[in-house]
């Protein structure tokens, strides 16, 4: 991994652009993809780690979203942990917001392995991270 501050610079030179590849209420990672003459590919990451006040912050608006779909006769379940795209949004227009991205993340994710869409998932639960509890 290397810093940010290199990672974008690099990424200007190489034509790319930077997105993120992973986030949770403790961090931000950062990565860019680029296409090697040779045909290869060249994948560069940076980890932000954010300060304690914002990560507190994102904690208490970090959402547990579960979804589910039926797949040869079987229920699939998957967990995400979301943080709401917009921080000051109500509660109600968070939790609509979070499943959504939840659907779509898994749908990215997971489409060729069990078949989940966003047409195919249901939301079965959407908690607040710090009020979830598994069983």
């Amino acid at each position: 991994m290397i810093d940010r501050e290199t990672l974008m610079k690099w990424a200007r030179a190489q034509g790319v652009r930077v997105r993120v590849a992973c986030e949770d209420w403790e961090s931000i990672t950062y990565e860019t993809l680029c296409r090697q003459p040779d045909g290869t590919s060249l994948i560069q990451r940076h980890r932000c780690v954010l300060p304690e006040p914002i990560t507190q912050r994102r904690l208490m608006m970090t959402y547990v979203v579960g979804l589910c779909h039926e797949t040869d006769g079987a229920e699939c379940n998957h967990v995400r942990r979301i943080v709401p795209p917009v921080l000051s949004s109500a509660d109600e227009a968070a939790r609509h917001d979070v499943a959504l991205v939840a659907a779509a993340l898994v749908e990215a994710e997971r489409r060729a392995v069990c078949g989940a869409t966003v047409d195919n998932l249901r939301v079965y639960t959407v908690e607040r991270a710090v009020h979830w509890r598994p069983f």
